[in-house]
């Protein structure tokens, strides 16, 4: 092309300027690396998502947050398989130990555990009666099984297979020595390699596992009870928050792209919700729903009755609660995204294109809101944590044995001035659950809104 950049425009023939406009193939041929490295690049672009998780990295209050958040997550999930305990077996024998404490027959035991390589001791077993069963039992242990048969019922006994040794043999804690854990005799056990049909399998330990959360008045472990506790909260916070999640967006879809008389009665709906006050029909609807649900579950025999029965009457109570009160928030953040997005051209071409209202609000609509859904439904997780742990501290959330952090709580507080510990434990989990969900959706809240992009 022609450079004309030094010619006066007075002098120059206008015919010739526009043969100079036209497109040769010399200017189609690719840049040079000099011409690149002239290109200054200020700010390379990036996804809309990938621009929000380096907003949220850059907040350390919401990072440190979600640490701790996984931590719980880790405690509360992966903690049960670290552990020999579990949240309803009873330790007859260990009633009302502190943080860290060990009955006699647990001590016992510990003292004499540096003589085992493995071993499995009566006193170490839940129930009201321990005792070596009269029957087939048999074990594993680096690669070989071991099988014997008991001629009768044997109480407070260890079967352990000493250091240096690889015979199982027979003790009995009145033959170890309390003080130093000393072994003064031992019964040899006659095993083979195949157990019989129906044997029992002992659990072999290396080590006593300490009650470090201590243990309640009926013997169960806090510490394991804790985790499932956490772990139940968290579950029923999640569901409950996708159960908001799904009606409430369907609902304020429908109602944003509808408008008009639709969109009126609609919202005059949502407003009647939010006059009820909530805890008083949450606290009904769960003394009335709870007797129907439990005949439902106990007589039915479909799949979901079944269903219903592993979680509970309680649980499926408070899923009843959030589907018919508390999704009108989310509801509300829905319809209005939807009525800043219905007039944006997308929208006017998909329609003229003849696509329905179902498309548009799946394909068009709901995607563009996931920001505000993301938002709202982190914030949801804590505040139904929270509701489920209010109503199981008052008896109507998880039914015994199973726990929830809330329960928890209410079964410590008769006791809490002389076993502080089974309140603070429980109460310190749930408010740092709830605390660092709570900082983590303020977080993703600062990283997804498009305002406050840096």
């Amino acid at each position: 092309m022609a450079d004309f950049s030094k010619v006066s425009p007075f002098q120059v023939d206008p015919s010739a300027i526009e043969e100079a406009m036209l497109l040769t193939p010399e200017d189609f041929a690719p840049a040079s690396e000099g011409e690149k490295e002239s290109m200054v690049e200020k700010r390379k672009s990036v996804s809309y998502w990938r621009d929000a998780a380096r907003r949220f990295k850059a907040n350390t209050v919401s990072m440190v947050a979600l640490f701790i958040f996984l931590a719980c997550l880790f405690f509360a999930f992966i903690g049960p398989k670290l552990i020999p305990y579990s949240y309803g077996d009873q330790y007859r024998s260990s009633q009302k130990l502190g943080p860290g404490e060990y009955s006699e027959g647990e001590t016992l035991v510990k003292n004499a555990s540096a003589n085992f390589d493995v071993f499995y001791a009566t006193a170490l077993q839940p129930g009201s009666l321990t005792a070596l069963s009269k029957g087939d039992h048999y074990f594993t242990y680096k690669g070989r099984t071991y099988a014997f048969t008991c001629e009768k019922n044997y109480e407070d006994v260890i079967v352990a297979i000493p250091k240096g040794e690889s015979e199982p043999v027979l003790i009995r804690q009145a033959d170890i020595d309390p003080a130093t854990g000393a072994v003064a005799k031992s019964e040899p056990i006659a095993v083979t390699d195949t157990p019989a049909e129906g044997a029992t399998e002992l659990k072999m330990v290396s080590r006593v596992f300490p009650h470090v959360f201590g243990t309640d008045s009926v013997g169960r472990d806090l510490m394991a009870r804790t985790m499932y506790g956490a772990r139940v909260s968290i579950l029923i916070g999640i569901m409950a928050a996708l159960i908001v999640l799904i009606i409430g967006s369907i609902y304020g879809a429908i109602s944003g792209l509808a408008g008009g008389a639709v969109d009126f009665v609609m919202m005059r709906i949502v407003e009647l919700i939010y006059s009820i006050p909530e805890v008083l029909i949450v606290l009904l609807l769960q003394v009335v729903l709870r007797e129907p649900l439990q005949l439902w579950i106990d007589h039915s025999d479909s799949a979901l009755a079944h269903a219903a029965g592993a979680l509970g009457s309680g649980i499926i109570c408070i899923f009843i609660t959030f589907a018919l009160l508390y999704w009108v928030t989310m509801a509300r953040i829905v319809r209005g995204q939807v009525l800043q997005l219905r007039k944006q051209e997308y929208v006017t071409a998909a329609i003229a294109l003849g696509a329905g209202n179902k498309r548009i609000i799946k394909r068009h609509l709901l995607p563009n809101c996931v920001g505000a859904l993301v938002i709202t439904t982190c914030l949801q997780i804590p505040s139904a944590i929270f509701l489920e742990s209010f109503l199981s501290f008052l008896g109507l959330g998880v039914s015994a044995p199973m726990a929830s952090l809330g329960s928890l709580c209410s079964d410590a507080l008769p006791t809490i001035t002389l076993y502080p510990y089974r309140l603070i434990c429980p109460a310190i989990i749930l408010t740092v659950i709830v605390l660092t969900l709570n900082l983590v959706g303020d977080g993703l809240r600062d990283a997804l809104d498009p305002r406050l992009k840096k």
